[in-house]
């Protein structure tokens, strides 16, 4: 009974979108910035910024996301947003170091986040929904004027990042020519809840209900967020980047695995050590751009 409750309670919030606010814009840290608006593959209008390099470029790099973040990153320092660490991810450093190293940078809302619109029932699945808007994002860059002829790399982020994989998946003819990819600690829904019933120390029971709740709830399945059978479908350079010791998940079994399976020679993996904190894997490249700026370089 107890187990079922709590499960039920976790299912319904963990799919949940919860908008955090924009903090902060790119001209605040110096950056030319434009408001841009485009379609995901099914219709919904996705938000984001264009930042143009410093110098006239043909080359772009395409940044999403994590849940509950959006494209600037995440105010967890303030109160309300604090159960992640209770400290600030700040995207914007990061792409001023790409602008600053001769690159034009797109970064967007997945729907449901920042100032995109809703889709579906609110609630985010990348298998079924998020996926469309990494599509969308390719097709903005190709058929705007200003990108068009750029060449594209691509910075894909936990919940962005398993879209990524997905539409790889579904449409990888829509990933031919992509010059690179650094893919930010994918999760898997099965690692994800076997390490929260561990936690709450409810094992088998706790995951059964989990999945039973989390059908229930929204329809949807543990195994729709599987990054480790979707790396298959990599076809470009991919370097993979993950905290060690993550306490949302199994790290060094899940990521390890989802890096094993990308079927390309050109890869690489980056354990950052020394914390817990999945957050701060997402903070990493604002504060440490430049393994980032050295694989686009290199491709």
């Amino acid at each position: 009974m107890i187990v079922n409750f709590m499960m039920r309670r976790i299912a319904g919030m963990i799919a949940d979108t919860r908008r955090s606010p924009i903090l902060r814009r790119p001209d605040e840290f110096g950056l030319e910035y434009e408001d841009v608006s485009f379609q995901s593959a099914d219709g919904i209008t996705l938000e984001g910024w264009y930042m143009p390099a410093k110098k006239p470029s043909n080359k772009i790099v395409i940044c999403n996301h994590f849940s509950p973040g959006n494209r600037y990153g995440y105010a967890g320092h303030l109160k309300g947003w604090r159960q992640a660490g209770g400290f600030e991810v700040n995207f914007i450093p990061k792409y001023k170091a790409l602008v600053e190293a001769g690159y034009n940078v797109l970064a967007y809302d997945l729907r449901n986040h920042g100032y995109s619109a809703p889709g579906q029932n609110k609630g985010y699945n990348p298998k079924l929904f998020e996926y469309k808007d990494v599509l969308g994002s390719l097709n903005y860059v190709r058929s705007n004027p200003k990108t068009k002829d750029m060449d594209i790399h691509l910075q894909s982020i936990c919940l962005g990042g398993n879209a990524t994989l997905v539409a790889m998946e579904k449409h990888p003819e829509a990933f031919e020519g992509i010059k690179s990819m650094i893919l930010i600690q994918p999760i898997s829904g099965d690692a994800l809840v076997r390490r929260l019933s561990k936690n709450l120390r409810m094992g088998k029971r706790g995951y059964d209900a989990f999945e039973r709740n989390y059908r229930e709830i929204w329809g949807f399945r543990i195994e729709d967020s599987s990054p480790q059978l979707d790396a298959a479908h990599v076809k470009v350079p991919t370097f993979v980047t993950q905290v060690r010791n993550d306490a949302f998940t199994y790290a060094e079994e899940d990521v390890q695995a989802v890096y094993d399976n990308i079927p390309v020679e050109d890869k690489k993996l980056y354990w950052i050590e020394g914390t817990t904190q999945r957050f701060r894997g997402y903070q990493y490249f604002s504060e440490h751009p430049e393994q980032m700026v050295e694989w686009y370089n290199a491709h």
